[in-house]
């Protein structure tokens, strides 16, 4: 046996051994792990006690998992019932903007026009007869309503009052088929009869001069003429004209400026100043 030989490749073994050591504490102190394995070479049992704590805080919780399912379900109910209370908070406030918006716009028409006498009332309903085109108004005879009063709405002119209890009031529409309003033109100052036709038919105005060169797209308002509306009252505007030279008259077809099935507020113009008339009635 060689002694030498053998001493020799302890001497190389150790030194491989030394050189691991210095290249793995090397590599443990680049990767910021040195200090904790030094503290667990120095203290073992802290090691394993802090090991043996992370292992059961994970199983505890996977236990406790249920637990905060249920609290976040909880959570998630508690919002949804939030968000569905700013959501209708939400609309009240829509609303009430809107509201607001067409007492402005009612308002602002009565300042267009303040020698007229008005009442405001609300829409609470419409006829349900097919046959009939009206609204149903919450003032009546005891709030000033008679029978014969014009109604109009921020836009323009409804109707006109032609049933009235003590405190409601029933309106007759444009669009019915009894109703006959004296019209101007607000270009050609030609005049005419307003007729309705029924309900989802158009308002169509009769015996207008040929003389005239009715336009599309012209004002209609009231004439005043016949002393059961006040002049200028805006009805809407021609979107058709129908002329034949060989007729005595023309017809125009006219878009209502009202949207009459969403009327909610009106003014009911108790007392204006007309034309005295009754005195070309009267036998000469």
């Amino acid at each position: 046996m060689n002694v030498g030989r053998t001493q020799q490749r302890i001497r190389w073994f150790t030194l491989a051994i030394l050189v691991g050591v210095a290249m793995l504490l090397t590599i443990l102190d680049s990767t910021g792990t040195l200090d904790g394995v030094l503290r667990f070479l120095r203290d073992p049992m802290t090691g394993i006690a802090g090991w043996t704590s992370a292992r059961t805080e994970a199983v505890a919780d996977i236990v406790s998992g249920p637990r905060n399912l249920s609290s976040a379900l909880e959570e998630i109910d508690r919002l949804t019932a939030e968000n569905e209370a700013l959501r209708r908070e939400n609309e009240q406030l829509l609303e009430a903007q809107s509201e607001g918006q067409l007492l402005r716009q009612l308002f602002d028409r009565a300042a267009d026009s303040p020698e007229y006498s008005r009442v405001m009332a609300d829409v609470i309903g419409q006829d349900t007869n097919p046959a009939l085109q009206s609204i149903l108004l919450d003032k009546g005879y005891d709030d000033g309503l008679r029978v014969g009063m014009p109604v109009e709405s921020a836009r323009g002119l409804v109707g006109q009052i032609y049933r009235v209890t003590n405190n409601a009031a029933q309106v007759a529409l444009l669009t019915d088929t009894s109703s006959a309003i004296p019209i101007r033109l607000g270009t050609t100052r030609a005049t005419g009869i307003l007729r309705g036709s029924g309900r989802g038919m158009p308002l169509t105005i009769e015996w207008i001069d040929l003389q005239y060169q009715v336009e599309v797209g012209e004002l209609v308002t009231t004439s005043g003429l016949g002393a059961k509306f006040p002049e200028n009252l805006i009805i809407g505007r021609v979107i058709d004209v129908e002329r034949n030279e060989a007729e005595l008259f023309q017809r125009a077809v006219v878009q209502p400026a009202v949207d009459f099935t969403g009327i909610e507020v009106v003014f009911v113009i108790t007392e204006f100043e007309s034309v005295n008339t009754d005195i070309f009635a009267e036998e000469p």
